[in-house]
């Protein structure tokens, strides 16, 4: 699977143990079946997350944010003692 993230083209891996949790997780699946309590708090939670994130909510995007993907910096960040800043827009000049 393919997923483009603000300019990141990236594939994602299907037989990796990050998707296969991920995917039983998205499902609701349990050893005993079909849970769709954990389902829905799981989608919810990653609803919640996408919009944090600002991104729009699906299943790829909330694979990003579970995957800390979304997390990746672009070129606006600077290391200080080994700590990644970064500076976000001002919040009059964001783009919503």
């Amino acid at each position: 699977m393919r997923a483009s993230f603000g300019g990141i083209i990236c594939m994602i891996d299907k037989e990796s143990e990050q998707y296969k949790q991920f995917e039983q997780l998205w499902m609701g699946e349990t050893p005993k079946g079909i849970n769709v309590n954990k389902k829905n708090s799981f989608r919810s939670r990653m609803k919640n997350s996408c919009n944090q994130e600002g991104l729009e909510y699906s299943k790829i995007n909330s694979f990003l944010v579970f995957s800390g993907l979304s997390k990746k910096l672009d070129d606006d960040f600077i290391v200080k003692n080994d700590i990644k800043v970064s500076s976000p827009p001002r919040r009059h000049l964001r783009k919503f």
